[in-house]
């Protein structure tokens, strides 16, 4: 590994950790002839487990940590003065298929910060799963973000490549929300929820009658929320879970203890 492939890793790793929506669950990927790997039910390496209990790895990392947003609860806020990384699609598909070969992970989680638009910074998320899928036949599982305020053409297009894909609500309240990430707001994370959701029922669908139709996201989605940075109590929290977890893709809702990143900022 190249010395500022390795210096982008080591701050594209720190700068993921934070993100606790990191688990393994509800698919399989089988080996097919020219393959590489499969999924069965170091640095940026987190242990996450699966559906029946095993403990596997996965390189968790984010494609870059720059980012347009200033949210106040966020290590990666653009006025922070912290050490900045991108990785290129072909940096970040090589870094993989490198530690996949060397059987250091089973898989990758890869979010992002926000660069440009959404749609620019999800373009390039894309990229990066579907040359994992269709130039290496890489048959790893992958967790990917989505990007709120993504196209929903996108959100589409990578569904076809990730195992599971998640949207964090971060914080359960709109005005709440508001207060801390003024540039954000609910309907941008519920919007991908629904593409997510309508993709992975009319996918289902679909395999009823045709048996080798593409599977689409088939662990399901995932969120996260920030308990603590906000007065939400909470029974306003479980009922905001709880409402997610009546959608029938919603498989897992993470709950991030707030942690006070930014001493800086009362």
């Amino acid at each position: 590994m190249k010395d500022d492939t390795l210096r982008k890793l080591k701050i594209l790793a720190e700068s993921a950790k934070y993100d606790v929506s990191c688990s393994s669950s509800g698919t399989v990927r089988r080996n097919v002839k020219g393959g590489v790997g499969n999924t069965v039910g170091g640095i940026g390496i987190c242990h996450s487990f699966a559906e029946d209990g095993r403990c596997i790895s996965l390189l968790k990392v984010m494609l870059t940590n720059y980012c347009i947003y200033d949210c106040a609860y966020c290590i990666n806020r653009r006025t922070n003065d912290i050490p900045r990384a991108t990785l290129s699609v072909s940096e970040l598909v090589d870094l993989t298929m490198e530690f996949y070969k060397r059987n250091y992970i089973e898989g990758l989680f890869l979010s992002s910060g926000v660069v440009r638009t959404p749609d620019y910074t999800m373009e390039r998320l894309v990229r990066v799963v579907k040359d994992l899928r269709t130039v290496h036949r890489f048959n790893g599982y992958i967790h990917l973000k989505s990007i709120p305020g993504a196209s929903r053409e996108l959100v589409d297009e990578a569904g076809l490549y990730a195992d599971r894909m998640s949207v964090n609500i971060e914080i359960p309240n709109e005005a709440s929300l508001k207060l801390l990430a003024p540039e954000k707001d609910h309907e941008s994370v519920y919007r991908p929820m629904e593409y997510i959701q309508q993709g992975v029922l009319e996918s289902a669908e679909e395999r009823k009658k045709h048996r080798h139709a593409p599977r689409f996201v088939p662990a399901g989605q995932s969120t996260q929320m920030i308990v603590g940075a906000t007065g939400e109590s909470d029974r306003d929290i479980l009922f905001l879970s709880s409402a997610l977890y009546g959608r029938p893709t919603m498989r897992r809702v993470y709950y991030s203890g707030y942690v006070a990143v930014n001493t800086y900022d009362p």
